[in-house]
C-alpha cells in the first residue's frame, strides 16, 4: 500500500551508490575528451603539407589549422624505385624473306610494319616507292644512275653487279611506312648505333642499311641523273631489320639469310658504310 511517503529500500540505495560511483569515474574521462579530440583530429580542408626531405623516402610535416592547439605529425612517403633499364631485348618481329632479287629494303620494312600489326607485301611497298628503270652509264665523271633517295633505282629483279638494279634509301622507305599505316619514330642518316640500341631496347625495330654479307667495302659515290651525290660502295648495298640487342651483339632479321646474331663491332662498321642510315618504326 502506497501512502504517499517516500521510502528507500536497501536495494534501491545500493543502485544509487553504484550509479554515483560510475559517475565519479566517468567525469575525468569526459573532461579529457576535448583535448584528446584536438590531438588526433586533423581537418582535411585546412591541412598543409611541407616537404622536408627529397629522397627515396620523403618525410613531410602535416600541420593542423584547428582553432585548438595545433598538432604536427611526421609522415613518411616512400617513392617507388624506378624500373631498371633493360640491357638486352629482342622485339617480336616476324621473319620474312625478300620476294625479289633486290627487294631487301621493302622486305625489311615489311617485317618492321608487321610488328605494328600491318601486313603488306614487297610489291605493295614498291608500288608506293616507284622505280626508275633507266640504265646506268659512265661518263668522264664516273657512274651515272638513278637517285635512291627519290625512288627504287633499276629493276627489283635485276643485278647490282650488272648495274641492272640497285635499291632505295631511307626517304622512300619512311614515306612508304607512313603511307601504309605505320608510325615512323626516326628516319635519316647519322642515327648513331647507341641511339638505335636504345630504340630497340624500348621496343622499336629499325630498317638499317649495311653491306651485303657484312663485307668490307670502300665508298665510290656516284652522281645521280638529278645531280645528287649518292653514297655508293659498289654492288653490296643491303638492308636488314634490327630487332634485338644484347651486351655485345645485335639480332638481325636478314631478308636474304634469315635470323642472324652479329657482333656490335661488325654491325657498326658496316652500318657506317651508308652514313648510319636507318628508319626506326614506332
Amino acid at each position: 500500500m502506497n501512502n504517499g511517503a517516500t521510502s528507500t529500500s536497501p536495494r534501491s540505495w545500493g543502485v544509487r551508490r553504484l550509479t554515483f560511483g560510475l559517475l565519479l569515474v566517468a567525469l575525468p574521462a569526459i573532461a579529457a575528451e576535448p583535448a584528446l579530440a584536438s590531438a588526433t583530429t586533423i581537418p582535411t580542408a585546412s591541412a598543409t603539407v611541407t616537404p622536408a626531405v627529397t629522397a627515396t623516402s620523403t618525410i613531410v610535416a602535416v600541420s593542423s589549422a584547428s582553432t585548438t592547439a595545433p598538432v604536427t605529425m611526421a609522415v613518411a612517403l616512400t617513392t617507388p624505385a624506378a624500373a631498371a633499364t633493360p640491357t638486352a631485348r629482342t622485339v617480336d618481329v616476324p621473319l620474312y624473306y625478300q620476294a625479289y632479287t633486290l627487294s631487301c629494303e621493302e622486305s625489311a620494312l615489311r617485317m618492321a610494319l608487321a610488328s605494328q600489326g600491318i601486313n603488306v607485301t614487297d610489291a605493295q611497298v614498291l608500288s608506293v616507292i616507284g622505280t626508275d628503270t633507266r640504265s646506268a652509264y659512265f661518263d668522264a665523271g664516273g657512274l651515272r644512275w638513278g637517285d635512291p633517295y627519290a625512288t627504287f633505282v633499276g629493276d627489283p629483279t635485276g643485278s647490282q653487279t650488272a648495274l641492272s638494279g640497285y635499291g632505295t634509301y631511307y626517304p622512300t622507305i619512311a614515306a612508304a611506312a607512313t603511307a601504309l599505316g605505320g608510325q615512323v619514330l626516326a628516319a635519316g642518316e647519322g642515327i648513331s648505333p647507341a641511339t638505335l640500341y636504345a630504340d630497340v631496347l624500348a621496343g622499336h625495330p629499325a630498317v638499317v642499311w649495311v653491306t651485303y654479307q657484312w663485307a668490307a667495302a670502300s665508298r665510290q659515290d656516284y652522281v645521280a641523273f638529278d645531280g645528287r651525290t649518292i653514297p655508293y660502295a659498289g654492288p653490296v648495298e643491303h638492308a636488314v631489320t634490327l630487332v634485338g640487342v644484347t651486351a655485345n651483339d645485335v639480332v638481325i632479321n636478314n631478308p636474304d639469310f634469315g635470323r642472324e646474331v652479329i657482333s656490335k663491332s661488325l654491325f657498326e662498321a658496316r652500318y657506317a658504310t651508308y652514313n648510319d642510315m636507318a628508319v626506326v618504326l614506332n
